[in-house]
């Protein structure tokens, strides 16, 4: 009877706890949408101050972006335990991995916006005499290569870690990661950004300061995506929080 009521005790206290914890998310957060959102607005209020109005906001928002993520995961670093694993549904880790793919796929969408409409570099100051030493005349190519690939694949591969959906395709890579497929994604889009800097480079056959922050933002999400708390979230047989919760 003693022992029946100390589980009973000890299951009130727990449930007492997620609910405050629950509480405390809803009640004290602006929530990672939102600290996006204004970080983006700050920034592109800063950039508007540099001139060049639709590269500074562009800039302005892709820093402010980077920055409300931040803001966020320190805010509140871990969730509620997921029942399956006992660790956090959603780790720091995968919010920063979120946080450098947001960054990596607003500015490199931007840039390739820009490149393609403008395949001579003009807008954004590129010289074309930078693509002496490669197979392409303009800026064209590059440009979709850079919209597409880790533009559209660094948010196609944030919504996936995010909402974990089936796809056929990707379960042959679970058979061999133990992971959600979005996983591979992420690895794929960081690794795939530091062969692109490198290739630049070769291309090139000289550096930029903005090829060092690109190549480490693509290796820091290699990095990231290897973190044993994420690797635990995203193992096969565990949900998104938001699944949980249902």
């Amino acid at each position: 009877m003693n022992q029946d009521h100390g589980h009973i005790e000890a299951a009130g206290a727990a449930d007492e706890t997620a609910a405050r914890l629950r509480n405390t998310r809803v009640g004290g957060g602006i929530g990672i949408g939102a600290g996006l959102g204004i970080g983006a607005g700050l920034g592109m209020v800063v950039g508007l101050l540099f001139g060049a109005m639709l590269l500074g906001m562009i800039a302005g928002a892709c820093i402010g972006m980077l920055a409300g993520a931040v803001y966020e995961m320190w805010r509140r670093p871990v969730d509620e335990p997921s029942p399956q694993t006992g660790s956090p549904a959603r780790p720091v880790s995968l919010r920063w991995l979120l946080g450098c793919l947001a960054f990596l796929g607003l500015s490199a969408a931007f840039g390739g916006i820009v490149l393609t409409l403008n395949p001579t570099g003009t807008w954004l100051q590129i010289p074309l005499s930078i693509l002496q030493f490669s197979p392409f005349r303009d800026f064209l190519i590059p440009g979709l290569l850079l919209g597409i690939v880790f533009g559209i694949g660094s948010f196609a591969t944030l919504l996936a870690l995010w909402f974990r959906p089936a796809w056929p395709l990707g379960t042959a890579l679970t058979r061999f990661t133990g992971a959600h497929w979005a996983w591979s994604a992420a690895v794929a889009i960081g690794l795939g950004q530091v062969i692109w800097i490198v290739t630049e480079m070769l291309m090139m056959r000289g550096t930029d300061w903005l090829q060092f922050v690109y190549g480490g933002l693509g290796l820091l999400i290699v990095l990231l995506s290897f973190q044993p708390s994420l690797r635990r979230a995203l193992a096969l047989g565990t949900a998104p929080q938001s699944a949980e919760r249902a």
